[in-house]
């Protein structure tokens, strides 16, 4: 067994199984582990210095995430998206995060309303730019924002397992310009206070990022 190496992964107050889970993850979000490859936990254990067993832990956890699916024999294996996973992911997050935009808008602070401006301007110029990685990034930000501006804790932990694979979607838009600026119309509605406008443009933001993602990713219109 590997002996935990305080200087890889074991050197934080998060758990190893915490640490190995996000890790996991980047690699398949970023493309790293593609779709159906496996993931061999000898070979992450030496790579991370800690043992097999929050390895397999993280594992589980990625599974439940949908990311991984675990399967006899074989182990596990980077799932394949299908359309189907996509219209259930689109079929929730038009529940939740027009929702979502309603209680920010309701219940967030002037000065976290001041900060979302800052994220979508701040995402604005990244577009400009043509800085991709920081155009993702803004993009993470703005909808982690609406959840923080929500102060509703069922609603985070309802969006918790949703959250990294909807960053991963979000990186799959290839048109950054559109979804820019979709988030700051509703940033400036919710600024204003205008919650049925918010609403609004809420809805339709799900269903141009739903559109985007079909096109892209199985070459189907929504």
């Amino acid at each position: 067994m590997t002996s935990e190496n305080p200087t890889n992964l074991g050197a934080t107050q998060r758990t190893l199984a915490e640490r190995a889970r996000d890790h996991i993850r980047e690699r398949i979000t970023s493309g790293e582990y593609p779709p159906g490859s496996r993931i061999k936990e000898r070979e992450l254990s030496e790579e991370l210095g800690i043992s097999r067993i929050p390895i397999r832990e993280a594992l589980t956890g990625l599974s439940t995430e949908g990311f991984i699916t675990l399967q006899p024999r074989r182990g596990a294996i980077v799932t394949e998206l299908v359309p189907e996973d996509l219209h259930e992911i689109f079929e929730i997050r038009e529940v939740l995060e027009v929702h979502e935009v309603v209680l920010a808008l309701r219940h967030g602070t002037e000065e976290e309303k001041r900060r979302l401006v800052e994220i979508v301007e701040a995402e604005r110029a990244a577009v400009r730019a043509g800085d991709t990685a920081a155009v993702a990034e803004g993009n993470a930000a703005f909808h982690m924002q609406l959840v923080a501006m929500s102060h509703n804790a069922l609603l985070t932990s309802l969006l918790d397992p949703l959250r990294s694979r909807l960053s991963w979607l979000f990186k799959q838009n290839d048109d950054a310009t559109t979804i820019c600026a979709q988030h700051y119309e509703i940033a400036a509605a919710i600024a204003d206070g205008d919650e049925a406008r918010a609403k609004s443009l809420a809805d339709h933001h799900v269903a141009t990022s739903r559109r985007l993602a079909m096109t892209l990713l199985f070459g189907q219109q929504h």
